[in-house]
């Protein structure tokens, strides 16, 4: 099992135990009178409220006859990176809780796919427009931003990114008649557009009514079968959710420009600013 960081630990460690007491064919009451817990406890271990101790774990495995050393070796791992400090940790107190768990999230996917009808996606964002685009006390917002950015491109191999973007957006200046900063942005979504990693694509005007006007979304992939949906700041991993989003994902890759035509209207509408 590759190792994993603390929130999609504790995601493949809940979702192994489900399976384990399922597979036995126990209750949740039952297993929690044997263990000698609280229901409510077990309840928030296997939804992921709460992590799991390894001595519990242990208990739990053993309980459940999980004796293979491999198997056993693999969730005490994912039950220790659950409890690992992480950088995004810091802005806990600061920034909504599903925001910094998503971060977690993207951290460690190995596909981003992100629709962004309104302004540029925040991996494109520079510090000038993500501070223009937020409240005025935004300030560890932006710096949050910044460092997800950094921490994610500094990886060994950066996920896939998939970025798409309205047409309206690229002419969106949050601040009117400060035409250097759109210039800014632009010039370095160019710059990010041409890394070997990076698809950014903008879906044109005429592509006319789309399943993207239902509004922004994401789509983090970690392998076969196991991805998640961010919509409405909200974190989905219903199968059908992910599904749907997935399609108009696609969808929109359809009805979007080429990589090389994407990068000639950024050229463009900089031309036209400067």
């Amino acid at each position: 099992m590759a190792m994993s960081g603390p929130i999609v630990g504790k995601r493949r460690l809940r979702a192994e135990l489900r399976r384990l007491r399922r597979e036995r064919e126990l209750t949740q009451d039952l297993v929690a009178a044997e263990m000698e817990w609280s229901l409510s406890k077990l309840i928030r271990i296997e939804n992921g409220t709460v992590a799991i101790s390894v001595s519990d774990l242990r208990s739990l495995l053993a309980y459940y006859r999980v004796h293979d050393p491999r198997t056993v070796d693999d969730l005490l791992a994912l039950a220790r990176a659950a409890k690992r400090r992480m950088w995004w940790d810091e802005f806990r107190p600061a920034l909504s809780g599903q925001l910094v768990n998503y971060v977690g999230f993207e951290a460690e996917a190995a596909q981003v796919g992100e629709w962004s009808p309104i302004m540029f996606p925040t991996l494109l964002q520079t510090r000038r427009y993500s501070d223009a685009t937020g409240e005025p006390e935004s300030a560890r917002r932006v710096e949050f931003q910044a460092r997800r950015q950094e921490e994610l491109f500094a990886r060994e191999e950066p996920p896939r990114l998939q970025l798409l973007l309205d047409e309206t957006v690229l002419r969106r200046n949050p601040i009117p008649g400060d035409d250097a900063l759109l210039v800014d942005q632009l010039e370095h979504t160019i710059e990010v557009a041409q890394r070997p990693y990076a698809d950014v694509r903008v879906v044109p005007l005429s592509a006319g009514y789309h399943p993207g006007w239902e509004g922004e979304f994401a789509v983090l992939d970690f392998g076969i079968d196991d991805s998640v949906l961010y919509r409405g700041r909200l974190l989905w991993e219903e199968p059908e959710l992910v599904a749907a989003g997935r399609n108009t994902l696609e969808s929109l890759v359809g009805r979007a420009l080429s990589q090389e035509a994407t990068l000639d209207l950024l050229r463009q509408v900089v031309s036209e600013l400067k």
